[in-house]
């Protein structure tokens, strides 16, 4: 995409996207993590919640990249370039 759009219009859907995904991020964390991993399996419960997360950034990125038209990796600046 050649510029990024202007989000006056879609912020309330940019806002309500960013706290769905949090919100089921918090949750799945609270509970699904503790119902799918027993309490004494440390490792799994690390992996998992590193999973979630990850998920959880992906999507939120993939918003970002809809509803503002910023890039979802943003070019690397090095040795003084553009």
């Amino acid at each position: 995409m050649g510029q990024a759009r202007k989000t006056n219009f879609l912020r309330p859907l940019y806002r309500v996207g960013w706290l769905a995904i949090w919100s089921a991020w918090v949750v799945v964390l609270l509970y699904g993590v503790p119902y799918w991993v027993p309490y004494n399996d440390k490792l799994t419960w690390i992996v998992l919640t590193v999973l979630v997360t990850t998920v959880a950034y992906g999507l939120h990125r993939l918003l970002d990249y809809f509803v503002t038209g910023r890039p979802l990796w943003a070019p690397r600046q090095s040795g003084g370039q553009p």
